[in-house]
């Protein structure tokens, strides 16, 4: 009887220490200042105590980044533009995690002049027990610099959108700029002068199907930004 009592114990035992043991990375709630209106990148991997076969899955609890920041969101499965409400990664299998392979949500945010803060909460969990999971977040600050000086926004008309050859872009203010289209990842495919009340036409026939940002980029940073779609 002593013998059944013990080992029911150290069945209770041992449940209560797996059930608690699905941990992360430290630093799984990042804090972090932009320095670089025009492009910042943070990442959270998601680790488990030992290798073992997972399918990492995540949904969004809280997201209250600027509507005005343009972020796009990759994981272990790929990247999206925005925060989905929810998402699986690909499988990870025990022999990948012990070579180093890792879960991962990397938020790649440009703000812009659009200052303020912002903090999205996600739940990473175990595709097979919704229960063994934990709370990751990016919390971003922004702040306006004390000497800023307001510059007029520029005003920018894209278009056809989807485009599939000439994407045609309108500056509708009397400013001076410079056109930047970059991918979802924030890596730069074109870059042109854009003036004071002009119209441009940009060859996007060479880049791939997807979604890609377009900024017109002022003195003063970006001024004006635009999300297009390459057919």
């Amino acid at each position: 009887m002593k013998v059944s009592i013990v080992s029911i114990l150290i069945l209770i035992i041992s449940a209560g220490t797996y059930a608690q043991n699905f941990v992360y990375a430290t630093g799984q709630h990042r804090l972090d200042t932009v320095i670089n209106e025009n492009y910042e990148s943070y990442e959270i991997q998601m680790v488990t105590p030992t290798p073992e076969n997972i399918t990492f899955g995540w949904e969004v609890i809280t997201n209250t980044f600027n509507p005005n920041w343009s972020c796009s969101i990759c994981d272990y499965s790929g990247c999206y533009v925005g925060f989905p409400s929810s998402a699986t990664m690909t499988a990870i299998s025990s022999v990948d995690m012990a070579a180093g392979v890792h879960g991962f949500i990397k938020c790649n945010i440009t703000c812009g002049l659009n200052y303020g803060d912002g903090k999205v909460e996600i739940y990473v969990f175990d595709q097979n027990d919704y229960s063994r999971g934990d709370t990751v977040s990016f919390t971003i600050h922004w702040p306006a610099p004390a000497s800023a000086i307001a510059e007029h926004k520029i005003s920018l008309l894209t278009y056809p959108n989807p485009v599939l050859d000439q994407l045609i872009i309108e500056n509708l203010s009397d400013i001076n700029g410079t056109i930047v289209i970059t991918d979802i990842l924030g890596k730069k495919m074109r870059h042109n002068r854009l003036g004071a009340n002009a119209i441009e036409q940009i060859d996007v026939s060479d880049l791939r199907k997807g979604v890609y940002l377009v900024s017109v980029i002022g003195k003063n940073g970006i001024q004006s930004s635009k999300k297009i779609i390459k057919k």
